[in-house]
């Protein structure tokens, strides 16, 4: 076998090799391709390198080596696998109502003064004038304009 180079021929080892050209300096020049350092970018991490012949790099990267791990993964589990089975839930009982520590006329008060405008400060001022047996303080006033309405 010769050199495509330069034409002298190539010594044994080398054909058995792989190589098509010689040791001499211009043919190492002008064919030698020698392992490159390539960067794979890795999630949430550092990059990784592989220092390999590009070709061996392109080849890897084509055969998914360095696709991110989970990308080939099924978002969704294949039917008739143990995980495609949804568990069966028990049945829920409708909640129980939402105990509320004030009476409606409380509410009806609390609502009656928010609703012409009051501040929670006002709307306690109006109603220990108005209905001081209610006991209405300013915490109970945001509880009730914070509860959804009946």
């Amino acid at each position: 076998m010769t050199c495509i180079g330069c034409g002298t021929e190539l010594a044994a080892e080398r054909a058995e090799l792989g190589y098509r050209y010689c040791l001499a300096a211009a043919c190492q020049e002008r064919f030698r391709r020698g392992p490159e350092v390539t960067a794979v970018g890795v999630n949430k991490s550092g990059e990784s390198f592989v220092v390999a012949e590009p070709d061996e790099v392109r080849r890897r990267a084509e055969a998914g080596e360095f696709a991110p791990k989970n990308a080939a993964l099924p978002t969704t589990p294949a039917s008739g696998t143990r995980e495609a089975r949804r568990p069966r839930r028990r049945p829920t009982r409708p909640a129980a109502p939402a105990v509320r520590p004030w009476t409606p006329q409380q509410e009806k008060l609390v609502r009656l003064y928010h609703d012409m405008g009051l501040t929670p400060r006002e709307i306690v001022e109006r109603c220990r004038a108005a209905a001081p047996r209610l006991g209405v303080d300013e915490r109970l006033v945001v509880r009730i304009l914070s509860a959804p309405r009946r």
